[in-house]
């Protein structure tokens, strides 16, 4: 019996001694449960929306509940940096906001998607950085004949509507398709496409367009590209340096860069969604500023809000407007032409900075300028006609080492 208990006694020792030990080695749970809740990742810090069709930053921050005043501060500098023209619908806006919300603390706008625009505010400032990832270039001749329609005849060759329209914007001064264009005419495109990862994306540069038919003739267009990069002569010319464009308007600046277009949006000052009754560029103070046709000044003076501006009746009726300018070269009552200074960029008025305000007047009502088909110069200078040449000899022979690639 003494034994038994004693044998007894053993097994219940050996048996806490396993439990001790089992307890002393770690259980095997998943990472999250066995970390204290302050050594887990922080979230995401970003809010993310995506551009709408149709859509603006200042609609597309408003979503947020941010307060339209600082929606309007930021959208207007946002536009300072990226023209607000190049933006697309499924573009992102990243965002940042200060703990009550009010602030945009950090924005992040990624486009197409090579590029990333980064605001962080800093102070009463915002401080940019761009960010951009290397895209490939890529030359190609597309040869092809009209059939039916040259819109038709363009979108089979995979060109896209917004390379489509740029063509048809280049042919159709010098041709007329109802009248002469015939199924079987030749048709010859060069282009310059933009690659990411092996697809193409927006950007594409026409180099070379040519027309040839019975009764069309043969016509020749060459890419002509200034200096500057948004240089408003950058396009489509004929051998002799005319523009593809004929009996347009001209700009009112040499370089564009649209800050706040035409139309609805929070206004900078009153802090609410207004009507904006024209566009404002981009420029630097004291840059020139050009009548986009001939006409007749009907105003040069300084007018409240606009600051001191001008206003140039033309021959259709209409009237440009040009204000916040920080003088005036002109008088009431003067002739002026096409393409002459009438002042120089300013911030004159209620303004935030220095920028060109252009508005366009039809029936003493203010209308879109995007109505306007502008055209930089209809005719290159002898300079500029020297520079075409070097560049359409350049285009020619990299269109044979497309050909006959070696």
């Amino acid at each position: 019996m003494n034994n038994g208990k004693k044998l007894l006694f053993t097994l219940i020792i050996i048996c806490l001694a396993v439990f001790s030990i089992l307890s002393m080695v770690p259980r095997n749970r998943s990472t999250r449960e066995s970390q204290p809740a302050s050594l887990l990742p922080p979230p995401e810090p970003w809010i993310v929306e995506l551009i709408a069709p149709g859509g603006s930053i200042c609609s597309t921050l408003e979503k947020l509940g941010i307060p339209l005043p600082e929606i309007a501060t930021v959208s207007f500098r946002f536009g300072n940096f990226v023209d607000v023209t190049t933006l697309q619908p499924g573009d992102t806006l990243k965002v940042q906001l200060s703990e009550d919300g009010q602030k945009i603390t950090k924005l992040m706008f990624v486009q197409e998607p090579t590029s990333r625009h980064l605001f962080v505010a800093q102070g009463d400032s915002l401080a940019y950085t761009l960010e951009q990832l290397p895209v490939q270039n890529r030359l190609r001749i597309l040869d092809g004949t009209l059939n039916g329609t040259l819109d038709a005849s363009l979108l089979a060759l995979g060109l896209s509507p917004m390379e489509k329209q740029q063509i048809n914007n280049g042919l159709e001064t010098r041709i007329n398709f109802h009248s002469d264009a015939r199924n079987g005419d030749s048709f010859r495109v060069f282009v310059e496409e933009r690659i990411f990862e092996g697809k193409k994306i927006s950007g594409t540069k026409i180099m070379y367009l040519s027309y040839s038919g019975e009764r069309t003739g043969t016509h020749e267009l060459f890419r002509y590209e200034a200096k500057e990069e948004k240089s408003v002569l950058n396009g489509l010319y004929t051998t002799d340096g005319k523009s593809s464009y004929t009996n347009s308007w001209g700009y009112p600046l040499g370089v564009i860069h649209v800050v706040s277009p035409y139309g609805r949006r929070i206004d900078p000052f009153w802090g609410r969604w207004v009507h904006h009754e024209g566009i404002d560029y981009r420029a630097r103070y004291g840059t020139p500023v050009y009548s986009v046709a001939n006409g007749t000044v009907v105003s040069a003076r300084y007018n409240g809000g606009y600051g001191n501006e001008v206003r140039v009746r033309h021959g259709s009726g209409m009237i440009s407007h040009y204000a916040h300018l920080s003088s005036i070269s002109v008088r009431n009552g003067q002739t002026v032409k096409r393409g002459q200074v009438i002042g120089r960029v300013g911030s004159t008025g209620r303004s935030t900075g220095a920028h060109l305000h252009f508005g366009l007047l039809s029936g003493g009502k203010f209308v879109n300028p995007n109505q306007l088909r502008m055209v930089g110069a209809e005719k290159l200078n002898d300079a500029q006609m020297e520079e075409f040449k070097l560049q359409m000899s350049a285009i020619r022979e990299l269109m044979k080492s497309q050909e006959k690639p070696s």
